[in-house]
């Protein structure tokens, strides 16, 4: 399968005897490759895997700039800064509720072939201090070989609800009962708040719930409502497509994509409108 999928920039190594192919290596990534070899007239094929070194690191930083600039100077990548987004993304809203002289510390796995840094990868402990409120969680894999973070008090660090549903760019309009509206250009309700976002972006449930509406909303455009429990609603609006599978009456998950940020219905620009409903 992995012959049918090639992609620019990966490498193919051949060996050949009077232009005919005894071995072929194809590098799936930098610790595993493809070999196909052969003997008589057949071809046989298998996964040739390299053990890595994981080593222990750790980094501390406060929040100057930005989550992704400061994590970056103290040699974090972005794929571990977005690990610890969603270690405390249940906690903390990383758009409205960071402010300077936030920090955080962290306990990391580098994964090296040889000397070779082949990733940033699990986060084992981690730390952040958040407008004076310290938060701690650590990685825990239970007999079964689960693992989840908890806080040091033995708490999930997974909630019932996600903070943000979707990777923004900023928060373009908050919660605002007085807001002028800027394409009706009359004072009119803001009961959401809307992120930035490019249109494709995906967007996700912010948890377990019974889908109440998929479709066309007026102002909303292209919309989907969840009814989380007795009490609790979201609604997802603007949105360039659903995901597939969404419909009235099914059941979605924490985390679950549900649709796509778009700008249909009274939008000037692409965002997702989200809205938290109580009763």
């Amino acid at each position: 399968a992995a012959l049918k999928d090639l992609k620019p920039g990966m490498t193919l190594r051949l060996r050949t005897t009077d232009c005919a192919i005894d071995e072929m290596v194809l590098e799936l990534d930098q610790l595993n490759s493809l070999v196909v070899t052969k003997s008589s007239s057949e071809f046989a094929a298998r996964v040739d895997s390299i053990e890595p070194d994981i080593k222990v690191r750790a980094a501390t930083t406060t929040i100057t700039q930005s989550l992704f600039v400061d994590g970056q100077k103290v040699g974090l990548s972005d794929a571990v800064i977005m690990k610890l987004i969603d270690i405390f993304g249940w906690d903390i809203d990383f758009a409205l509720d960071l402010q300077p002289n936030d920090h955080f510390s962290i306990i990391y796995e580098e994964v090296y072939k040889g000397d070779q840094l082949v990733k940033q990868d699990r986060i084992l402990a981690a730390e952040f201090v958040n407008q004076g409120k310290r938060m701690r969680a650590v990685l825990y894999n239970d007999a079964a070989g689960r693992s989840a973070y908890y806080s040091q008090d033995g708490e999930a660090m997974h909630k019932a609800f996600l903070r943000t549903p979707v990777k923004f760019t900023r928060i373009s309009s908050g919660f605002n009962l007085a807001r002028r509206h800027p394409i009706l250009n009359t004072i009119r309700a803001h009961r959401g708040v809307d992120y930035a976002a490019p249109i494709g972006t995906p967007v996700r449930a912010t948890a377990d719930g019974k889908v109440l509406t998929v479709g066309g909303g007026a102002g909303y455009g292209n919309l989907v409502e969840i009814r989380h429990g007795d009490a609790y609603s979201t609604l997802y609006g603007h949105l360039s497509r659903f995901a597939r599978g969404i419909k009235r009456g099914g059941f979605v998950k924490q985390g679950q994509i549900i649709g796509y940020v778009g700008q249909t219905g009274l939008a000037t620009g692409p965002h997702l409108h989200y809205e938290f409903r109580i009763n």
